[in-house]
């Protein structure tokens, strides 16, 4: 079973900035139906807790096979609907855009390339390609393009504030409807909290924080959704939605996508809703309508929803001005970002060490800052400073990451003090590796 994409297009979505291209096409949330067919086996699960219809949502379709309605009569109806669910009014205007997944593609290549300037693309391919989370000869922008062609099904424009259906026939069958009743929670979201004000334009060097507010929105919107989808879709409906998403083309797809890809596409979709679910169990959704004037600020308080709710802050981490010049004159940095508790424990899952292991080992995060060096003798170098909460919440992190530089044939050191950790990691000719120990050494130190 798999799950599709949604897209939200956002003004500057830090699609341009370094590890974020990968996520989401600037100015767009779009759903997927990898994620829609997740969210069904879910609501058919026997351990899932039982949900009444909410206020609004009449159980099934309320139209009749003799009399079938036109597809604007069944948006509205839908929209009612989720809108009672989300406690939001609704705006006049319901209809969405239908278009087909040619012109998808189009769309997605030509924002794509708009809102992603080629150097920037570049820096960040090679970042992760440093980091053993691509392959050599892997195109950041063609698998992206790739996994979205082929999952996204729907998008609320924030620009245009307009809703797109994406439809292989034209039709309007129960994928098409979950699609919209989720799109419409972005329509709402935006009338409602203007989605342009949260700030993602401002991101580009704080890619941990971008995905952490994208996945307030779509957890939001995920919960909305999966409300509806118990209330209105038939078991045979769910059924359709499923066989359609475990297209054996589709998952082919998904199977050959690099993790770091895959799973931050996922995680606002899935950890957001259950960050959405613990802010809804402490305070009902008006909880959820002050997430969106106090916006998570990590992907540790997406995971944690206990640290966002007492406030605990991501530690500051800066790379030094002076550390070019110390790891070569003429060096200059052309990038940086932060990773977060998310994308640690992707690398260290790729890098071989053991799924709980990983996640024990990334924990502890307390904030990071990376950087990539490029040097006047065609040497890179990735200097990643790392704080932890605790010292041995550093000394976990240190360990694995020893051992995931290992497994990924990393030239690559490592210096750990207190409960900081720093990872450098060169490529090319110049320098040597005794150069880079005794520069994190001293980062270490502090």
């Amino acid at each position: 079973m798999t799950a599709r994409l949604d897209h939200l297009r956002h003004p500057g979505v830090p699609t341009r900035s370094l590890l974020r291209a990968v996520r989401t096409p600037a100015r767009r949330t779009a759903f997927a139906l990898f994620m829609a067919a997740s969210l069904i086996v879910a609501a058919c699960s026997p351990t899932t807790p039982s949900q009444g219809p909410s206020p609004g949502a009449s159980p099934g379709a309320s139209f009749t096979a003799s009399a079938p309605p036109d597809d604007a009569a069944i948006y509205r109806q839908i929209a009612a609907q989720v809108s009672a669910i989300r406690g939001l009014d609704s705006p006049t205007r319901v209809e969405p855009t239908v278009i087909d997944r040619e012109t998808l593609m189009t769309n997605l290549r030509e924002e794509f390339d708009k809102e992603n300037p080629p150097e920037q693309v570049a820096a960040t391919e090679r970042v992760y390609k440093a980091l053993g989370l691509l392959e050599p000869n892997d195109s950041l922008r063609d698998l992206y393009l790739e996994l979205q062609g082929s999952q996204v099904i729907g998008y609320y424009d924030t620009t245009k504030k307009e809703l797109f259906i994406v439809s292989h026939d034209g039709g309007l069958g129960p994928t098409e409807r979950l699609t919209y009743a989720h799109e419409f929670v972005h329509e709402l979201q935006d009338l409602h909290f203007d989605l342009n004000s949260l700030g993602l334009d401002k991101l580009a060097g704080d890619s941990d924080r971008a995905l952490a507010i994208l996945s307030l929105v779509e957890g939001d919107a995920v919960s909305a959704q999966t409300a509806w989808m118990i209330a209105n879709l038939t078991a045979e409906e769910l059924g359709r939605v499923a066989a359609e998403a475990s297209d054996p083309a589709l998952l082919e797809i998904l199977t050959r996508m690099p993790p770091i890809l895959l799973e931050t596409s996922l995680f606002p979709y899935q950890a957001g809703a259950t960050f959405v679910a613990d802010l809804r169990a402490t305070g009902g959704m008006a909880a959820v309508d002050a997430a969106f004037r106090r916006l998570p600020a990590s992907t540790e308080q997406i995971i944690h929803p206990d640290a966002y709710l007492s406030g605990e802050m991501p530690i500051p981490v800066s790379v030094p001005a002076s550390l070019p010049g110390r790891i070569a004159a003429g060096s200059s940095i052309v990038a940086q970002n932060t990773l977060g508790e998310l994308e640690t424990r992707v690398w260290l899952r790729q890098g071989g060490v053991a799924g709980d292991v990983a996640r024990v080992a990334s924990e502890g995060w307390g904030g990071d800052r990376l950087a990539l060096i490029d040097g006047p003798d065609s040497t890179s170098t990735l200097v990643w400073i790392t704080a932890w909460d605790t010292v041995p919440d550093a000394g976990e992190f240190a360990v694995a990451a020893r051992s995931a530089i290992a497994s990924l044939g990393l030239d690559a050191v490592v210096a750990a003090s207190g409960t900081r950790v720093i990872l450098g990691i060169r490529s090319g000719p110049g320098g040597t590796a005794l150069d880079l120990q005794a520069i994190v050494d001293e980062l270490a130190r502090g």
